[in-house]
C-alpha cells in the first residue's frame, strides 16, 4: 500500500499543495520524462505513467481526500455504501471502459449526494463517450448551478454543443473554459476546430497555434503535431480561397500540368484510397469549393454511367430503338445522386449533426464515382466474366467505403450509425434511380 506522501513526492509538491501548484508541477515533470523526448531512457515511460497516475488522483477532490486518509485512492472492492464509494467505483469502471456500469455508479453517487459536483462531471464525460449529448448538456447545466465551478464543465459543454451542431454556442463554451484554464491546449484545439467549421480562418489558426505551444510546453508531442497539421491545412485552405494558384514555379507562371495533376489527385486519390482521401480533401476545401468538387465528381460519375450503360445496351441486348436510352440513363443517375443528397441531409437533421448541403453534395458525388467508373469499363470487361466480377466487387467495396467514411468522418456519425445508414442509403438511392428508369420505358 502506498504511503500518504508517495504521490506528492512523485510530483515534488507538499501534501497541502493547491490544485494550481499540482498542475504546474505535473506539466513541468511530464515534459522532462515524456517518452518521446527521452528515447534513450528505457524507464521514461514508467516514470511518465507514475506522474500521470499521481496527477489524476491529486487533481480529483474525492480521490485526493480518500488518498490522504487511507493511502490509496482505489475502491477496496467491498459493497459500496456511500456516495464516494460509488464515485470511486465508477472511475474504475470508466478506466476499464465499462461505461454503462460507470454510468450506473455515478447515478447512484449523485442520488446519495446531490451536491457531489465531481460525480456530475464524470457522468458528463461518460455520457459524451456514449454519445448522449443531451445528457451531457443536462449535467453541465447542473454543474453551472454550483458555487464552485469545475473548469472542465465548459469544455464538455462545448463538445456536446459542437456535436449537436450549435457551433457558435460551442465556441462560447470553449472560450469560458480557456478563461478558467488559460494553459489548457484541448480547449484551444477544439475551439479552433469550431472556428474552422464556421470558416473563421484567422481565429482558427490562432487557436491551433496557441494549442501547439501549450502541447509542446507540456511534452504532449502527439497534440503538438496534430495542431501543426491543422495549421498547415488551414494555410492551404486560405491559399485556395484567396484565389492564388495551387502550384506555381514563378509569379504568374503556373506549374506545368497543374490542372491535370489536381484532377489526377482528386479522381484517382478517391478511387485508390477513399477512407483517407475523402476527409483529407474535404478538410482543404471551403464550402463553396466542396459544392463544386462534389458536383464535378457527380458529373464524371454520371458521364461514365450513361456512356457505359449505353454501350452495354447497344452491344449486349436486343434493343432495336436505342434512341432515348442515353437520356434515361442520365436521368436515372441524376435521381440517384439527388436522392443521396436528400437522404444525407435528412439524416443530418434527424441526428442533429453539423453539416451543410455542400458536404452532402461532396459525399454523394464521391459515392457515385466508383460505380460510374465501373459502368464505363464494364462493356470491355463483360466478355471476361471473372474480370467483370472483380471490377464489380471493387466498385461496390469502394462505394460502400466512401459513403461510410463520409458519414463517419465528415458528418461525425458514430461507427454503428454509419454502418447501418450506408447500405440503407445506397439501396434507397439506387431503387429511386431504377424507378426513374422504368418510368420512362
Amino acid at each position: 500500500m502506498a504511503t500518504a506522501d508517495d504521490y506528492y513526492a512523485r510530483l515534488q509538491v507538499s501534501p497541502d499543495a493547491s490544485q494550481a501548484e499540482i498542475k504546474a508541477a505535473f506539466r513541468r515533470l511530464a515534459r522532462r520524462y515524456h517518452p518521446d523526448l527521452n528515447p534513450n531512457d528505457p524507464m521514461a515511460l514508467e516514470k511518465f505513467r507514475a506522474l500521470h497516475e499521481a496527477y489524476e488522483v491529486l487533481t480529483d477532490q474525492v480521490q485526493r481526500q480518500r488518498y490522504d486518509c487511507t493511502g490509496t485512492s482505489e475502491y477496496d472492492g467491498t459493497r459500496p455504501q456511500t456516495a464516494h464509494d460509488f464515485y470511486l467505483r465508477g472511475i474504475q469502471q470508466t478506466l476499464a471502459r465499462r461505461y454503462k456500469g460507470a454510468l450506473a455508479d455515478f447515478d447512484r453517487a449523485i442520488e446519495l449526494q446531490p451536491d457531489l459536483a465531481e460525480a456530475y462531471l464524470r457522468r458528463a464525460q461518460v455520457r459524451y463517450l456514449l454519445e448522449d449529448d443531451a445528457g451531457v448538456l443536462t449535467d453541465c447545466q447542473r454543474l453551472l448551478q454550483f458555487s464552485q465551478r469545475l473548469p472542465q464543465t465548459y469544455y464538455y459543454l462545448g463538445l456536446a454543443r459542437y456535436r449537436l451542431g450549435y457551433t457558435e454556442s460551442a465556441i462560447a463554451a470553449f472560450t469560458q473554459a480557456i478563461e478558467r484554464e488559460p494553459d489548457d491546449p484541448q480547449a484551444y484545439f477544439q475551439r479552433g476546430v469550431a472556428h474552422a467549421d464556421v470558416q473563421d480562418w484567422h481565429e482558427a489558426a490562432h487557436d491551433f497555434q496557441v494549442a501547439s505551444m501549450h502541447y509542446q510546453a507540456q511534452g504532449d508531442l502527439d497534440g503538438y503535431h496534430r495542431s501543426c497539421d491543422r495549421i498547415r491545412a488551414l494555410r492551404q485552405q486560405r491559399h485556395i480561397q484567396l484565389g492564388s494558384p495551387a502550384a506555381v514555379t514563378a509569379p504568374g507562371r503556373r506549374k506545368p500540368w497543374g490542372r491535370l495533376g489536381q484532377f489526377n489527385h482528386l479522381l484517382f486519390g478517391l478511387l485508390g484510397n477513399p477512407a483517407m482521401e475523402l476527409p483529407a480533401l474535404y478538410g482543404n476545401l471551403s464550402q463553396q469549393q466542396a459544392l463544386r468538387v462534389g458536383s464535378f465528381l457527380a458529373l464524371v460519375a454520371l458521364v461514365g454511367f450513361s456512356l457505359g450503360g449505353y454501350v452495354y445496351v447497344i452491344q449486349f441486348t436486343d434493343a432495336t430503338s436505342p434512341g432515348g436510352i442515353l437520356g434515361r440513363l442520365w436521368l436515372a443517375g441524376c435521381v440517384t445522386f439527388f436522392s443521396l443528397i436528400g437522404l444525407l441531409a435528412f439524416s443530418r437533421l434527424w441526428l442533429r449533426r453539423h453539416g451543410t448541403w455542400a458536404s452532402d453534395t461532396y459525399i454523394a458525388g464521391a459515392t457515385l464515382l466508383p460505380m460510374g467508373m465501373f459502368t464505363l469499363a464494364s462493356p470491355m470487361a463483360l466478355p471476361v466474366p471473372w474480370l467483370w466480377l472483380l471490377l464489380f466487387c471493387l466498385a461496390m467495396h469502394h462505394t460502400f467505403l466512401t459513403l461510410y467514411n463520409g458519414c463517419h468522418q465528415i458528418h461525425h456519425y458514430s461507427e454503428v450509425v454509419a454502418t447501418w445508414l450506408t447500405p440503407s442509403f445506397i439501396c434507397m438511392g439506387t431503387t429511386l434511380g431504377y424507378v426513374a428508369w422504368q418510368a420512362l420505358i
